[in-house]
């Protein structure tokens, strides 16, 4: 009698076998150490895209600055309340019809853990004067800096003049105060400064007059003579001193 051949035998093909353990954990151990070199670009990837959000966010509240003063005899935004409620509460609210839109992702850095630096600091610190942190409507991450709206020679909150600034370009009148940890708030005018700066313990993102904004680092603000409000002369007197090289 003659025997039939096995189909798979007759195409030529061979049976199909099912991965061994050993092959199993290669495949498993070249994923993991694939996964452990990406990782860590693709987080550095996704700081860096939120970092140049951030940048992005204080272009636009440049812009908004311009257009505000455009329609207030070129001024720089001044409610004539004075610090904390400047640049806490009345900031966000002057120049919020010029900001855009997107207003709500604007004045929140995306590299901010916390509530933004105006809540934090008020909540951390306390209120100085008759408004209370139930008074911030807005919370941001941007600082907007005193000689801006406080007349230094008279101490008096009153607008400031574009003309002022000497040099546009080289004077920042916003800064990135987000924090790396939550609740916790960060202050540039520390020497050092506090360590839980979301952009890291090397600078921070600044706007300056002119509109543009980058990356500066600590060690390229001059010191300040008036350490009374912080050693970094671009925060006191940023109208007609020199700050950033």
């Amino acid at each position: 009698m003659k025997r039939i051949a096995h189909a798979g035998v007759l195409s030529g093909m061979n049976p199909r076998r099912a991965f061994t353990l050993i092959e199993l954990l290669v495949v498993i151990a070249i994923i993991a150490i694939l996964a452990a070199l990406l990782l860590p670009v693709l987080s550095h990837a996704k700081k860096r895209a939120k970092a140049i959000w951030c940048v992005s966010n204080l272009k636009q509240f440049g812009l908004a600055i311009n257009l505000y003063g455009a329609d207030n005899q070129e001024n720089f935004p001044c409610s004539g309340y004075g610090w904390w409620q400047m640049p806490f509460i009345d900031f966000p609210n002057l120049i919020h019809s010029y900001v855009g839109t997107n207003s709500v992702n604007v004045y929140l850095c995306p590299l901010d853990t916390g509530r933004g630096f105006n809540y934090e600091f008020a909540t951390m610190r306390g209120p100085t004067g008759p408004k209370t942190v139930n008074d911030i409507q807005v919370a941001c991450s941007y600082y907007y800096y005193q000689p801006f709206y406080l007349d230094l020679a008279s101490l008096k909150c009153v607008p400031q003049k574009f003309s002022l600034v000497h040099n546009p370009s080289q004077h920042t009148d916003l800064a990135c105060f987000a924090s790396s940890i939550a609740r916790q708030f960060f202050f540039f005018e520390n020497v050092p400064p506090y360590p839980n700066g979301a952009h890291g313990i090397k600078g921070i993102n600044l706007l300056f007059v002119d509109g543009h904004a980058q990356f500066t680092s600590y060690g390229s603000c001059n010191p300040s003579s008036i350490t009374t409000y912080g050693p970094y002369n671009y925060d006191w007197s940023p109208l007609t001193d020199q700050n950033v090289p």
